[in-house]
């Protein structure tokens, strides 16, 4: 057996692997899971650096490119954008790793760059028509803000959306997610600083949040989108080629309409009749219009332009099987073998 060792922050005794771990509703880790056993499947046991321990190991592959040069031969999986990791476009520390695979289209002038999409589940139908979803228009997000200002910044995007509805149609607009209890964290150095000062004197106030229109967390993201009209999708940062999460996905999944803004070139990569392209909407007004304007027959038309996408194999780059196989594939051949 060849050994070989998954970093990503602290995890250790192969916590990352386990089925039902992680966030949204436990299937955060799943293609980690399902990437261990595709290199099972070829002689590679990959274990957290605990697991190996004493061990020969043949490679080391981590999530997210790291500072500390790894010891031997390496690959990387650059999952998160570079506005809020900068060291995953860092030419001279990716240069550590003998392949860097990810979306980020700005590296694929390098040969040592494979394009993986984000992997996501991909949906089964039949789904939910439109009558049988209560829910008007939700936002599942944590509290969060770039650490630097950037006009490619969607967190404010959602936080001026958010507003819009807490002061117009609270009750038609469902937010959901981790640190809401304070007000919306501020971009930059200075707003870091303010959101640690209001989470620190939340403690010891009322346990009230500013927004009505939130709902606290979520156990089950999809099943919560299979009751919702419409998700607003909006990526982390905008305009980043290549970059389409599960945020876009999870909605089809769920046979939601999805509010989308993420990289220019979404068009070449989903069918627009698949979403709304929230780029066309620079007031939140004008957004809400269009969306009360979409009876259930024209809601129909987005699940069935979503379904005949899906079906078509089309979107299969997104899925976890092609992640996987573009993984272990890439590694392999590296390897000579």
């Amino acid at each position: 057996m060849i050994y070989a060792s998954l970093r990503c922050l602290d995890f250790k005794d192969n916590e990352i692997f386990v089925s039902g771990k992680g966030r949204n509703n436990g299937e955060f880790f799943l293609p980690y899971g399902q990437l261990r056993e595709g290199f099972l499947a070829e002689g590679i046991e990959l274990n957290t650096p605990d697991v190996n321990a004493g061990r020969n190991v043949a490679f080391e592959f981590h999530i997210n490119a790291q500072r500390r040069p790894p010891a031997g031969k390496a690959y990387t999986y650059l999952y998160e954008n570079p506005l809020i990791r900068p060291l995953n476009r860092d030419r001279s520390v990716l240069s550590n790793y003998d392949r860097w695979f990810g979306w980020d289209e700005d590296l694929s002038d390098d040969t040592r760059f494979v394009r993986v999409p984000y992997p996501n589940a991909l949906p089964a139908w039949p789904l939910a028509g439109p009558e049988l979803r209560p829910l008007f228009c939700v936002l599942v997000a944590s509290n969060k803000a770039l650490a630097t200002h950037d006009e490619r910044d969607q967190y404010k995007e959602r936080v001026r959306i958010i507003d819009w509805y807490e002061r117009h149609a609270p009750d038609d607009f469902h937010l959901y997610g981790k640190g809401w209890e304070v007000s919306a964290s501020r971009p930059g150095r200075f707003g870091r600083l303010l959101g640690k000062a209001a989470k620190f004197i939340a403690r010891f106030g009322p346990a009230r949040s500013p927004y009505t229109t939130w709902h606290g967390m979520v156990d089950d993201k999809i099943a919560l989108l299979g009751m919702s009209r419409f998700c607003l999708a909006h990526e982390n940062c905008r305009d980043l080629p290549g970059y389409v999460t599960e945020k876009l996905f999870d909605c089809f999944r769920a046979g939601c309409v999805p509010v989308y803004v993420g990289p220019k070139e979404i068009g070449d990569l989903v069918p627009a009749g698949c979403f709304i392209d929230g780029r066309n909407y620079a007031d939140p007004k004008d957004l809400d219009a269009f969306l009360r304007s979409i009876d259930d027959d024209r809601y129909r038309d987005y699940q069935q332009a979503a379904r005949m996408y899906f079906e078509s194999g089309q979107a299969n780059r997104f899925g976890r099987r092609h992640f996987v196989e573009s993984i272990v594939n890439g590694v392999l051949a590296d390897l000579g073998k």
